[in-house]
């Protein structure tokens, strides 16, 4: 039978709700502010968003290789790459080209941007084909926001052209695959984000009392973000969750009180608050190292929670399970239809100075649209693909199979 962990589907459809909020409260600033403590919350809840689908990435693949390899021997690298193939590249693909070509008219159309060159298209087409946009934002600079969205798509790609040699080499050795992940994901940190300001004239004291967004270091941090070693540790907690999983068994009493219920309310909790931002996280040492590390511990645990046996989580209703299978479209399609939606209120509706229209009503709009161009999209355009995927897929034998 096929591998399925309950109440993921719902996660998934929650991390990119929590980015779509983000970028719909981004969008609208300039014209209707808002409440600054809704503005300051949803600030950071697009970082959290994509933080939370690195973590599950890693413990969904890391599971399914290490099913994979204990089951048959090996990993059949052409089924691996073929099943992400046929998953994400006909949506990045196919919604990228578009973007890439049409949306700069159709932008200069609406007020919303200028009309790119030639050698900015063919760039922006360069990058989109080899999976780099979060190089392009990294080293070159803004494409002019043409599907710069698929960045932490391209991270995920480059993750897994990797990941099933690594785990394939080290499977005996995960212990010294994390060690090295978390060494190389901080030693970059150290050199782009330390090393290179504080030769450049920065003082130690800024590393650990400045705000991020006034330090001297501030564009390397930015580089930093948009590269796959920033992510290796976020990937690193979804191996350790999938391999603690993967072993449950073995490690059962340590696993039913970890899981107690009385400790996922409180790590429930503690998961809210952070989501809230009640801890305004803007010191650039607490973004650099240790936002990372509640991630790593926080999504962690919730992740597992929700898939334990005794779980309190209860995200197995038909609608959340749909949006979390269509949440890679909602992820990709949000950015321009909250745009549209956001010149449909100011035309027709306007009242910028309306909290109820545009801190509850237009976020609402743009939500349901994009769920509905989503579902759309995947009905009649993704599970075509998807169905050829499944003669790739891994079936794993037994009853565990099913969680």
């Amino acid at each position: 039978m096929k591998i399925y962990f309950k109440n993921l589907d719902g996660i998934r459809f929650i991390a990119a709700f929590l980015v779509l909020l983000h970028h719909a409260f981004y969008l609208k600033r300039n014209y209707s502010p808002g409440y600054a403590v809704v503005n300051n919350c949803a600030e950071y809840l697009g970082r959290i968003g994509v933080n939370l689908f690195f973590v599950l990435s890693g413990f969904l693949i890391s599971y399914l290789l290490l099913a994979e390899k204990d089951g048959t021997g090996t990993i059949s690298y052409r089924n691996f790459y073929m099943r992400r193939i046929l998953r994400i590249w006909p949506l990045y693909l196919g919604y990228g080209l578009i973007i890439t070509f049409l949306s700069p008219y159709i932008a200069a159309k609406l007020g919303l941007g200028g009309h790119p060159d030639l050698s900015t298209l063919l760039l922006n087409l360069l990058f989109l084909l080899i999976f780099s946009v979060n190089m392009q934002l990294a080293f070159i600079g803004s494409n002019g926001g043409i599907f710069e969205i698929s960045w932490s798509v391209c991270i995920e790609e480059q993750f897994y052209l990797i990941w099933p040699l690594l785990i394939n080499q080290f499977r005996k050795r995960l212990g010294a695959l994390l060690l090295g992940m978390l060494i190389l994901t901080n030693v970059v940190r150290i050199v782009l984000c330390i090393l290179i300001p504080y030769l450049q004239g920065a003082r130690v004291g800024e590393f650990l009392f400045s705000s991020y967004n006034t330090h001297h270091g501030y564009d390397y941090l930015i580089t930093n973000y948009l590269l796959i070693f920033d992510k290796l540790d976020l990937f690193g907690a979804g191996l350790l969750i999938a391999w603690f999983y993967y072993n449950r068994e073995k490690y059962q009493k340590v696993f039913s009180k970890l899981f107690h219920p009385l400790v996922q309310v409180v790590m429930l909790v503690l998961f809210v608050i952070y989501l809230l931002s009640v801890y305004d996280p803007t010191n650039f040492f607490y973004i650099l190292f240790i936002d990372h590390f509640i991630c790593f511990i926080l999504f962690g645990y919730i992740l597992l929670a929700a898939v334990a046996e005794n779980s309190i989580f209860h995200l197995e209703y038909p609608l959340l399970k749909t949006l979390g299978k269509i949440s890679y479209g909602i992820y990709l399609f949000h950015t321009a239809v909250l745009q549209f939606s956001l010149v449909f209120f100011k035309k027709l509706i306007r009242h910028p100075g309306s909290h109820l229209i545009y801190d509850v009503l237009y976020p609402l709009f743009g939500l349901t649209a994009t769920c509905v161009v989503a579902y759309l999209s995947y009905k009649y355009y993704e599970s075509w693909f998807l169905k050829k995927k499944d003669k790739f897929s891994f079936i794993l034998s037994g009853a565990s199979a099913k969680s």
